[in-house]
């Protein structure tokens, strides 16, 4: 409690400090003075520190500071002293006489001091722009319209009323009838009834039958030669027996598979290939990735023998049962089995290696396939 008392007698005692601007002294209380990092004895002293100028109130020509500077060389913010001052300025009005009439009438104060009020109506204004006659092209009643608004592209109706005049419209997708701008038909507008009409023309969509499954379907207009079917599923049904989309797709494979560096089990292949055609015949000549009824690019072959030979990975051809769990295993097991099937029919004979044997038992794919070509040549 004597701790508090002692700090309220501080703060609430007078004590005598010097004027920051003029330096004469004088009389403030403790906690005045704490709070001020600068103090001076008047107002006078502190506008005068602060670089603020006084001014005249456009109304009541009384001096006062406006709160705040607005630049750097003291241009000052506020024409009147005071809201009353403000609000008493606006509904002062003076007399103007019209340039274009010579009639006299009366304006607001603060729009003669920006330069403004120069006309007593828009008639007069118009003509002293200058005008042209026109016929609004809605009512077709003659008016006069500014030049500064035919050089825009304006001046085309006479009134707001015929500006907004509505014309009946028929909606281009689903033909139903609303109500638009004249105006804006005239401007090759009002062709939909609704955004959701409007995004279906401006997709400009045609209709298409789909070759797999017979389903109508609407395409843009852009993508009418690239979108051929209705669903992607119908797509991969229909690359798969359209002859021409196959061989176009057989090529590109055999292309980015020749592109690509041998994997391990090719490269083995291929050098037990090379070994074995220069023992058992020089001549005989091979080819790698082999490209076979415009479908399918085997890892190499010899034509003459009609012999194909593939490197087969241990796990995304299913050599163990638990590899055959994986889906795409699963796939890939198939389509051997039918590409072997199509090929022993077309004449060729398929010999295929793991890359297991391939790497472990090189011995006895040697043998294997030194009996192959053996037996093709007798």
């Amino acid at each position: 409690m004597a701790c508090f008392r002692a700090q309220q007698t501080e703060d609430t005692e007078w004590t005598t400090c010097n004027c920051a601007q003029c330096g004469v002294a004088f009389q403030v209380r403790g906690k005045e003075q704490k709070a001020r990092a600068v103090s001076y004895g008047s107002r006078a002293c502190h506008l005068s520190a602060t670089a603020r100028r006084s001014r005249t109130c456009a109304q009541c020509g009384a001096a006062f500071y406006p709160k705040s500077p607005t630049s750097s060389d003291g241009t000052l913010q506020g024409k009147f002293c005071s809201r009353t001052c403000s609000g008493l300025a606006q509904r002062t009005r003076v007399t103007r006489v019209c340039l274009q009439c010579s009639a006299e009438f009366q304006i607001k104060l603060s729009r003669a001091e920006n330069g403004r009020g120069s006309y007593c109506s828009k008639e007069c204004y118009t003509f002293a722009d200058g005008t042209l006659e026109r016929a609004c092209q809605s009512c077709g009643k003659p008016f006069r319209a500014r030049r500064s608004v035919l050089e825009r592209g304006w001046g085309t109706f006479c009134s707001q009323a015929c500006t907004a005049r509505r014309v009946t419209c028929t909606c281009r997708v689903c033909g139903a009838e609303f109500a638009a701008k004249q105006s804006v038909a005239d401007e090759g507008g009002g062709v939909y009834c609704s955004n959701a009409c409007r995004h279906l023309g401006k997709q400009d969509r045609v209709s298409k039958t789909c070759p797999q499954c017979g389903v109508q379907y609407t395409v843009p207009v852009s993508l009418k030669e690239k979108r051929r079917t209705c669903s992607r599923t119908c797509w991969v049904k229909f690359m798969g027996t359209d002859p021409v989309m196959s061989a176009v797709l057989a090529r590109a494979r055999r292309e980015q598979l020749t592109s690509r560096a041998p994997t391990r089990p090719e490269r083995i292949l291929y050098a037990l290939i090379d070994e074995a055609v220069a023992e058992l015949a020089p001549d005989l000549s091979w080819e790698r990735q082999h490209l076979l009824l415009d479908r399918w690019t085997v890892d190499a072959a010899i034509p003459s023998l009609r012999l194909i030979l593939q490197a087969d990975g241990d796990y995304w051809h299913g050599l163990r049962p638990e590899y055959r769990e994986d889906p795409r295993v699963r796939g890939n097991v198939a389509n051997d089995a039918y590409q072997d099937r199509k090929l022993s029919q077309a004449g060729w004979t398929v010999l295929r290696f793991w890359e297991s044997d391939l790497i472990r038992s090189r011995a006895a794919c040697t043998e294997r396939l030194r009996a192959a070509i053996t037996g093709r040549l007798e």
